[in-house]
């Protein structure tokens, strides 16, 4: 299947605890129909939205940067509002990163307990910033 890694996620379930998938697990195969960032107002393509979310994560600064995955269609490409980034940066400065279109509507720190999300690496000194984008 050209899901690849993420044909896991698609039984039509949406998953209890979120997958964070890396971004280029997230756009293998996607050919478009990732939902990533689909309602912002740039019409931002797949590969323009993984090129940034991989050059946010080649920061000193950055971790790690995930895309959680939070509902799973049958046969449809799994859909994500969710985007992690494991920084010590503030929270300022990456939203100071981010281009043009790839503004969240909301942000916030760690993990929140209406939303489990699978666990991921945090080093000493970084911490879990999410962008939801509506």
């Amino acid at each position: 299947s050209r899901m690849g890694a993420l044909r896991k996620y698609n039984g039509g379930v949406t998953p209890l605890t979120m997958p964070l998938v890396t971004p280029e697990e997230y756009f293998d195969g996607a050919e478009g129909e990732a939902g990533l960032l689909c309602n912002s107002a740039e019409a931002l393509d797949n590969n323009t939205v993984l090129a940034e979310l991989q050059s946010i994560r080649k920061r000193p600064e950055v971790h790690d940067v995930r895309i959680a995955i939070v509902q799973c269609d049958d046969g449809e490409w799994p859909f994500s509002d969710k985007v992690v980034i494991t920084t010590r940066a503030s929270e300022e400065d990456v939203v100071g990163w981010l281009p043009s279109g790839f503004e969240p509507d909301e942000t916030w720190e760690g993990d929140v307990d209406h939303l489990p999300a699978e666990q991921v690496e945090v080093p000493a000194g970084y911490r879990k910033l999410w962008l939801w984008y509506d």
